[in-house]
């Protein structure tokens, strides 16, 4: 009769090699690992001894199978480097790690294709959540979010459309308060230059300056936008090109804070006085607003704020606890030397 195989070793340390050399049952390491309140100090610490000795990782994946519960967070950025997302994170993932949860990130590079690849693989893991930035995804990933009857969450577009929870800005009043502002301030030749156009953010404030234009009976034709990523280059290069078109152009709306900077820099460049002769606001400013000259109008939103409060809505929502399914954060808009009166 042939012996039992034996089972081969891994070489990893596992939950019975710390239970053996602590002297207790698997079972109360788990517990001194998972609910440290229900073992008593003096154990606990006993464990926690021979855990750091021998470099013991707990199998969160096993254990989260065993329990039926999750405790990683799935979020997918378009961007790694544009401030809605870059601002936003840390706040985020701050508050989750504060409630136990880790963060898985993926980066879709504002593409609907890689975002359903990522998501689809994210969902195989059963996370306890999922957050999309935007409102737009394709059809598959749909499906996907609607099969896994998980707590689904999009960020900072805010949409009365969404089937999700939504935490975000009205990004078509943030177009349309600015470029009022500027109507306001004496300017009636006003152009646009959006970058990401062939996003629904862009698309959102692209509308809302020409609704301001059209409720203050001016002429809506001199937009710019481009499905490129936001620069300071896009800026100069667009107001060059609105300037062939229309050399009356006294104002301009930029969608980023790059694409403004870049338009002041062609400003000087072309010796045309800022506001005196063409006064600049962008759509989403920060701090090197107030350091430009002259300084820039702007519209701003804290996205740290945003990132806290999607946090706490979004474990709100995993322990079944009643949330509002829409939140505005808001905006403030910064009135700057760039847009002064005429």
């Amino acid at each position: 009769m042939s012996e039992p195989r034996k089972r081969r070793s891994t070489g990893k340390v596992t939950i019975a090699d710390v239970a053996k050399k602590a002297g207790v049952g698997t079972m109360t390491v788990s517990r001194a690992l998972r609910t440290p309140d229900l073992v008593s100090e003096k154990l606990r610490e006993k464990i926690q001894l021979v855990v750091d000795e021998l470099g013991y990782i707990p199998n969160k994946a096993a254990g989260a199978l065993a329990s039926a519960q999750s405790y990683s967070i799935a979020l997918i950025l378009p961007s790694l480097v544009e401030k809605s997302c870059a601002h936003f994170l840390p706040s985020f993932q701050q508050a989750l790690n504060k409630a136990g949860y880790q963060l898985l990130l993926g980066y879709s590079d504002y593409s609907l294709d890689q975002e359903e690849k990522l998501l689809s693989t994210f969902l195989e893991s059963r996370p306890a959540a999922m957050v999309l930035f935007g409102s737009e995804h394709s059809e598959r990933s749909h499906q996907l979010l609607q099969a896994s009857n998980l707590p689904v969450m999009e960020i900072a577009e805010l949409t009365g459309e969404s089937h999700y929870l939504n935490i975000g800005i009205d990004h078509f009043e943030v177009g349309k308060s600015c470029t009022k502002h500027l109507v306001d301030a004496g300017y009636s030749n006003i152009g646009f230059i959006g970058a990401r156009g062939n996003h629904s953010v862009l698309q959102r404030k692209l509308h809302g300056w020409q609704s301001a234009m059209i409720e203050n009976y001016l002429t809506p034709d001199h937009f710019l936008t481009t499905h490129e990523a936001p620069s300071s280059q896009l800026g100069a290069e667009g107001l060059a090109k609105l300037l062939l078109r229309d050399s009356t152009l006294d104002a301009l709306v930029c969608s980023h804070e790059e694409v403004a900077i870049g338009a002041l820099f062609e400003c000087h460049r072309r010796l045309i006085k800022v506001p005196t002769d063409m006064a600049i606001i962008c759509l989403d400013g920060t701090a090197m607003c107030e350091h430009a000259f002259p300084s820039l109008s702007s519209a701003q939103v804290d996205y740290e704020n945003m990132g806290a409060q999607a946090a706490e809505k979004l474990l709100r929502s995993i322990k079944q606890e009643e949330v509002e399914p829409s939140t505005d954060i808001g905006f403030s808009l910064s009135s700057r030397a760039s847009t002064v009166k005429r």
